[in-house]
């Protein structure tokens, strides 16, 4: 714990590890696609909000930790939601009690530093928030929560970039340039001459304004457009709005490449492959090279490509796959045995696999040698492996497959051993009714004495969906028997990190990821803050 913990654990509420541990795995769950085409999707909102406001109330030295770790994650949800309610957090400063001659720590502060980090697409999604009315039971009134120290953090996030003008430019050429000036209007601050004109805003008071151009790109040839384009650093989006399209060479498509980030070129894979450029061989190679920088656009790669020449989907998704496994950095684990129940009511598990044995096929190094699965009801079915660890493909091996049975969750116990599996994954409701499994399991080793057991077990845990939480057999009894295990969520596997990091956290112990997060300093305010 950090001393700023120990410091104040004895006045500021805290929950014990294990409800934090239990917290974020509903966060980190949950906290998927909270945005839908750039709007916030405001029932997922509603479902999120009481879980940080509880943080931020109850907890509220995790809540700053959690908020310092997650900028240093992918997830943009996650950013945006916990530097919001950080800043509505109950550690703001003030004194302990009426009367106390001591203060709170304002870790409050640690939004206003994590703010400044923010480009203003991700600064827009959280002052959007602050102006967003909404309450949750017992914790926040029904209002727009938009605190003071907030409210200071903006208008330095403005001013200290208008005292660097080159990251208005900035800005601008990655087509930011609205965003930033939607952050002007909901915090009611008036750009300064110079910036309106970097950021080519005309004012309605009538303020005349020399709007700074963007190249003018009409009378250049290709050749100077690629060179440019190099020297200019434009978003891709912004320079394809503004470059006329019969001098949109390949020239001028491999400089277009070359700025792209991994994101981008993935996003933009369409208008690549249309064009024809994805046909010259050092566009072609440059676009790979791309997708290998690429984070959250990767796993949306299949739909991304979805109209794409089955040559290049072969191709993007050995890319994805190298990717996969780059992220997950698995090879050091192993096999993998995916455990997938049957039984009745497990629909959802069949479907769980036909949508995302791919993901986790594709985090195991050479799959083809050390990836295994099957079906169980009462009994087990072992599954060949699909022809490719595609999606498709594992829609086309479970096609047909329906849930029906009795529930026997280490039917295919054996199966894993004889493959020398590592990691057994279990996507179940843990109803098992066949047998107490560590009994069973403790006899197969006594009969296979040199044969060990998984180094870590993951659960994919369904047992929500029959109201039955306290069916906790599966984990349990790999506990007693001294083997690693993580709990997960079904919606925290839609990721190939997060994949990596359930195996991860299984074989470490679930509780180091808390340990993670605690351990992640806290931002300080930069230097500069005092005297914009």
């Amino acid at each position: 714990m950090t001393d700023t913990a120990t410091m104040t654990a004895a006045a500021l509420n805290e929950y014990t590890d294990e409800k934090r541990l239990a917290i974020f795995k509903m966060v980190s769950g949950a906290c998927q696609h909270l945005y839908s085409k750039g709007k916030l999707q405001q029932g997922k909102f509603d479902n999120l909000a009481p879980i940080f406001a509880d943080l931020a109330q109850n907890d509220p030295i995790f809540m700053a930790h959690l908020a310092a770790w997650a900028d240093k994650q992918d997830s943009k949800d996650m950013k945006v939601l916990a530097i919001f309610f950080n800043a509505l957090s109950d550690a703001d400063g003030t004194p302990f009690f009426e009367g106390a001659t001591m203060n709170k720590p304002n870790l409050r502060q640690v939004s206003y530093a994590l703010l400044q980090r923010l480009d203003p697409h991700l600064a827009l999604r959280v002052l959007q928030l602050c102006h967003t009315r909404f309450s949750v039971e017992s914790l926040l009134n029904n209002a727009k929560h938009f605190p003071t120290g907030m409210r200071t953090a903006y208008r330095k996030y403005l001013k200290y970039r208008e005292q660097n003008p080159d990251m208005l430019r900035g800005a601008r050429k990655a087509g930011l340039s609205k965003k930033l000036q939607q952050i002007y209007r909901l915090t009611h601050t008036s750009p300064s001459a110079e910036s309106a004109a970097i950021l080519g805003w005309k004012q309605k008071d009538g303020t005349e304004i020399q709007i700074e151009k963007l190249p003018d790109f009409a009378n250049m040839t290709s050749a100077e457009i690629a060179e440019r384009l190099g020297e200019e650093k434009l978003s891709p989006m912004v320079a394809l709005a503004i470059i006329p399209p019969e001098k949109i060479t390949a020239a001028v498509a491999e400089a277009l490449l070359e700025s792209c980030t991994g994101n981008q070129s993935i996003i933009l894979y369409r208008w690549f492959s249309k064009n024809g450029f994805l046909d010259v061989k050092a566009i072609n190679a440059l676009f790979r090279d791309k997708i290998e920088q690429s984070t959250t656009a990767i796993d949306r790669i299949d739909t991304l490509t979805a109209d794409a020449a089955e040559e290049d989907k072969v191709e993007m998704a050995e890319v994805r796959s190298k990717k996969r496994k780059k992220d997950a950095a698995l090879s050091k684990i192993g096999k993998v045995f995916l455990h997938i129940d049957r039984s009745s009511s497990m629909n959802e598990a069949i479907k769980f696999a036909m949508e995302r044995a791919s993901i986790i096929a594709e985090c195991v190094d050479k799959p083809e040698e050390n990836f295994g699965w099957g079906l169980f009801n009462e009994k087990g079915k072992r599954l060949p492996l699909p022809k490719t660890f595609t999606k498709e493909a594992f829609y086309s091996s479970l096609y047909g497959e329906t849930a029906g049975g009795m529930t026997d969750c280490i039917a295919l116990y054996s199966e894993a051993r004889a493959m020398g599996a590592d990691v057994d994954i279990y996507v179940t409701d843990q109803g098992h009714n066949c047998g107490t499994i560590h009994t069973r399991i403790t006899k197969y080793h006594d009969e296979h004495p040199g044969v060990p057991m998984p180094k870590a077990v993951v659960v994919v845990n369904y047992n929500h969906l029959r109201n039955a939480m306290h069916d906790t057999e599966v984990e349990d009894s790999f506990r007693r028997l001294g083997v690693p295990v993580s709990v997960v969520h079904p919606d925290s596997l839609t990721e190939s990190a997060l994949v990596a990091q359930s195996v991860r956290a299984a074989i470490a112990g679930e509780l180091a990821v808390i340990d993670e997060i605690m351990e992640t300093p806290l931002p300080k305010l930069p230097k500069w803050y005092p005297n914009v």
